[in-house]
């Protein structure tokens, strides 16, 4: 067994423990090369343990080392380390970049339960994940998507961790593949050895039942094998429905794309966003974690405090736009992911943003390596807001020095129908422009 201190191939110094479950043990390292923190998983290999075990972990291995996603722990290395009089047994060693944040399962053990709109916010980060994975070729299954396996990031963001159920060769007929996942989780044919592009979206909308009820989804009741989750949590009728398609037990039934289910995710939002607007000005005051509210491209946190400072009418008319700019912020990035390259048409999008509501006009304004999305207040009472994605290197690069797409929200200083200067992207920072505000700063930990 290793201990803190213990220096793995003249480089890794182990820091913490972070976990420890029969033949593996995950640390939190220094890299004494970069002095930066990493994550060091380690796998033992014990001549009494499955075959199967050493093969996932390899897998993992080599899946990461083909994977370039913002929010999946950049892979750094994989070693082995030699019988020793230090260590008994062999070991494996698979190291990836820390991701700093909280796992939702802690948030969860916490007694915290989430909004409606905080599980939509965090089910969209992961679809944008999930479009990634499943159209590379072959695509990428997840296959253990739950709580414990996906980070609220430092920065507001969610990560998605652990790729040690990762299969990363298509079905194919006739062939079953190591049967893995978590209970209550796993889909049906997963169970059965067959998972498939929808088993990550079945996954996702039993974790997303659980962020709901607080209640793990092995623990719910089932009615004709569907998780039972109507009486234990009352949603919207639109998203009750999406979650429904997500839990099909018939994987054909469910959404056929993670890039399906996100644009029907969207639709729900913007039609949100319009009945606010008409029907409840009161809808669009959300409390949750932490006391704040996820907003932009990855989900930022700005504190209700300062909301209740605000006339409720105003707060719901604005709230359509802080949706329908984050919303297309999110659309613009998923287009680069898969384009490398921004559009100037909202229908391209897919994400059904209407270019005049009765408080807003909107406008999207795309150049080579940023887009600007704006809503112009219609009356002088509300404010205006602009959104911005930039591709570009990070002034703290999670990429080695690989261009990524970063994300702000900005909203007016004063209420006014202005058309807001455009944020700007110096020195690997993002930063709104004067006269207005960075909503991503106003976090609350």
């Amino acid at each position: 067994m290793f201990k803190p201190q213990n220096i793995l191939q003249n480089r890794y110094q182990l820091e913490t423990e972070l976990g420890n479950n029969a033949n593996r043990q995950t640390w939190l390292a220094t890299d004494l090369k970069t002095s930066s923190p990493v994550v060091v998983k380690l796998l033992a290999f014990n001549p009494l343990m499955q075959w199967e075990e050493l093969k996932l972990f390899e897998r993992e291995a080599q899946v990461l080392q083909n994977i370039n996603h913002p929010r999946i722990p950049e892979y750094l290395d994989y070693f082995s380390v030699e019988k020793s009089s230090e260590n008994e047994l062999p070991y494996f060693g698979l190291v990836q970049k820390y991701i700093p944040g909280t796992s939702v399962k802690k948030i969860l053990e916490k007694g915290k339960k989430f909004s409606q709109n905080q599980a939509r916010y965090l089910a969209e980060d992961i679809l944008e994940i999930l479009i990634y994975l499943h159209e590379l070729s072959p695509p990428v299954l997840h296959r253990d998507i739950k709580p414990s396996n996906i980070i609220l990031g430092k920065d507001d963001q969610f990560y998605l961790v652990d790729f040690g159920a990762v299969q990363d060769k298509a079905k194919a007929e006739g062939v079953t593949f190591t049967v893995v996942g978590t209970s209550g989780y796993a889909p049906p044919e997963q169970l059965w050895g067959k998972a498939v592009p929808a088993s990550d979206l079945y996954a996702l909308g039993a974790t997303v039942i659980h962020l709901l009820t607080g209640i793990s989804p092995a623990d719910l009741p089932q009615r004709q094998m569907r998780i039972d989750f109507s009486s234990k949590v009352e949603l919207n009728p639109d998203f009750n429905y999406w979650l429904e398609q997500l839990l099909e037990p018939a994987p054909e039934r469910r959404f056929a794309t993670a890039k399906q289910a996100l644009t029907a995710l969207q639709t729900i939002e913007v039609r949100k966003a319009e009945k606010q607007t008409k029907d409840s000005p009161n809808y669009a005051i959300i409390s949750g974690i932490f006391g704040t509210v996820l907003v932009g491209i990855y989900g930022s946190f700005y504190l209700p405090n300062l909301l209740n400072k605000i006339p409720q009418a105003q707060q719901a008319k604005q709230a359509e736009a802080k949706n329908y700019l984050g919303s297309m912020n999110r659309a613009q990035q998923a287009y680069w992911l898969e384009n490398k390259t921004f559009t100037d048409s909202v229908e391209q999008l897919g994400i059904s943003i209407v270019p005049e509501t009765e408080n807003y006009s909107y406008s999207v304004d795309s150049e080579e390596k940023s887009t600007f999305h704006y809503g112009i207040a219609k009356e002088d009472k509300i404010k205006s807001y602009v959104g911005a994605v930039y591709v570009g290197v990070p002034k703290v690069s999670t990429l080695h020095n690989q261009e990524t797409t970063l994300s702000i929200l900005c909203e007016a200083d004063s209420p006014g129908q202005i058309k807001l200067p455009a944020p700007t992207f110096e020195n690997g920072e993002l930063s709104c422009a004067e006269g207005t505000t960075n909503l991503n700063e106003l976090s609350n930990y």
